[in-house]
């Protein structure tokens, strides 16, 4: 997968954000994120026999530690405890690596829809709301024009075709904000059909609705 394309169309938006200034300091950063989150995404794909659900996510926060769900070298975080696997599971897991090595086992591959790692610290702009004191946070009209333009060469290129698989978000809002872009292609990949449902595993409180997870696990939902 190359950096390029998608690299052009995050230019264009900084342009339209007058901040071409910017783009090149921060897509020094961007492009290798990219191609070191992407190169970890591949080698973990191919560990996988078989794919039987998928979590759309949304971006990895990488930066300096690199904090990725893939990479066994960094922390857990709220997007997905040790712990919520274990639950769901019913086993206890020793550490990151075999927590990957778990989700693998049962089929579970996790997709980001977004291509860029930005955040507050390494990029200008960045995924919090626009406010006085986050100048260049993005809105939501903004956030969907940036998937759309990026998802024939990052998100369609990740899909994998395949039947009976059990499609979820872990995030609500990222559902509410990317079905309607992302659905089309998970029915031309054969992922889902037009009457497949999409569910959501996020809990109001924080984290991940256990709950919920386990019932998609088990094939009750």
């Amino acid at each position: 997968m190359e950096y390029d394309k998608n690299g052009q169309i995050l230019r264009e938006f900084y342009a339209r954000h007058d901040l071409t200034d910017c783009f090149e300091r921060d897509n020094t950063y961007l492009e290798s994120a990219f191609d070191e989150i992407n190169r970890i995404w591949f080698d973990n794909l191919y560990k996988i026999d078989e794919v039987n659900y998928l979590m759309i996510a949304e971006a990895p926060l990488w930066g300096k530690s690199k904090s990725y769900i893939y990479n066994p070298a960094t922390p857990f975080t709220q997007f997905f405890q040790k712990s919520d696997l274990e639950y769901v599971l019913g086993t206890k897991i020793r550490d990151k690596a075999e927590f990957i090595d778990r989700c693998n086992q049962i089929g579970l591959l996790i997709i980001d829809i977004s291509p860029f790692a930005l955040n507050t610290e390494d990029t200008t702009i960045n995924y919090r709301r626009k406010s006085k004191l986050n100048p260049h946070g993005i809105t939501k009209r903004e956030y969907r024009l940036l998937i759309q333009e990026t998802l024939p060469t990052f998100f369609d290129c990740k899909i994998k075709a395949s039947s009976d698989i059990r499609v979820f978000f872990r995030y609500a809002r990222v559902k509410n904000m990317f079905q309607n872009i992302v659905v089309d292609t998970l029915i031309a990949s054969n992922i889902i059909t037009s009457q497949n449902p999409i569910l959501e595993i996020s809990n109001p409180a924080g984290g991940i609705n256990r709950s919920k997870f386990k019932k998609i696990i088990d094939g009750r939902e």
